[in-house]
């Protein structure tokens, strides 16, 4: 093959020369006068492109967002298989076409959660939760912004009694609050504990040494009679509570009575003087 220089190649009007001397890479071979690649460094470019090409054309078309989703694990313990991390993004897909807010990913999030993710963010409800929660916490170490939510919230639940109270009864019973509480229990035992020896031992100091434990036993019958007859669960409450903010009554048989365990929770620690009115009168029992 003839030796011609770039220059020389350009002046003839060619569109390749040939110098003799290996390339960047080692290959000796005519270039091109246009941009001094050789033939074979052009070729592996080109066979370069059209691999990408050809992927590019065979891809997943959403391969972008599962390596987004797998990419989110790095750090974690757990890393999501192609195939968990395929079933999220089309879950998420195929909630946003039906116009649900949430999905289920089928995979826990990178905290562990296995609860579903908003549609919109991907982001998991709990982790959501527990963020907005830690927030209002920070929020509320001041005063004034404790005071006025606070406040805030009071005039809410006074305008939407019968809406909560609506919304109680139905979680009450389709289980959630019963479920809600259990999972608290599990968690705050020691403080359950803790609450009930200290009541146990005020329930105690109020209870006068005369008075017999068998003549509590009526109320007790009393009390689950009326649940069976009425199907209404009825709980036996301190007439005068134990703990009131003024005075504090006695565990005593002439301070109790038995009333519905819905009026027991509203009456709480009020005193009957407020929460019945200023001539209501306990209902007497025999406890004989």
């Amino acid at each position: 093959m003839e030796i011609v220089t770039r220059q020389e190649a350009i002046k003839q009007g060619l569109k390749k020369f040939f110098t003799g001397e290996p390339c960047c890479n080692g290959h000796v071979c005519e270039r091109y006068c246009s941009n001094g690649l050789c033939f074979e460094c052009r070729r592996v470019v080109g066979a370069k492109h059209s691999e990408k090409r050809r992927q590019k054309e065979n891809r997943h078309p959403l391969q972008h967002r599962i390596l987004s989703f797998i990419n989110a694990y790095k750090k974690c313990d757990h890393q999501p298989t192609w195939d968990q991390a395929l079933r999220a993004v089309e879950n998420r897909f195929s909630a946003d076409r039906a116009g649900f807010s949430v999905y289920d990913p089928e995979y826990p999030c990178t905290h562990g959660h296995t609860s579903n993710r908003r549609v919109k963010e991907g982001m998991c409800v709990k982790c959501q939760n527990d963020a907005g929660l830690a927030r209002i916490r920070e929020k509320r170490k001041n005063p004034e912004y404790k005071k006025a939510d606070n406040d805030r919230a009071l005039r809410y639940y006074h305008n939407n009694k019968k809406v909560i109270a609506k919304k109680r009864k139905k979680d009450w019973r389709s289980g959630k609050i019963r479920d809600r509480q259990y999972e608290y229990y599990k968690k705050n035992k020691s403080k359950y504990c803790a609450l009930t020896v200290h009541y146990q031992m005020k329930k105690k100091m109020h209870t006068l040494s005369c008075v017999s434990s068998r003549e509590f036993i009526s109320f007790y019958k009393k009390r689950d009679a009326l649940t069976d007859k009425t199907g209404i669960p009825h709980e036996v409450d301190h007439y005068y509570p134990l703990q009131g903010e003024s005075i504090c009554g006695l565990h005593v048989p002439w301070n109790l009575q038995i009333i519905p365990a819905s009026e027991n929770r509203q009456k709480h620690n009020s005193m009957p003087e407020d929460f019945y009115g200023a001539n209501h009168t306990p209902p007497i029992w025999e406890t004989n």
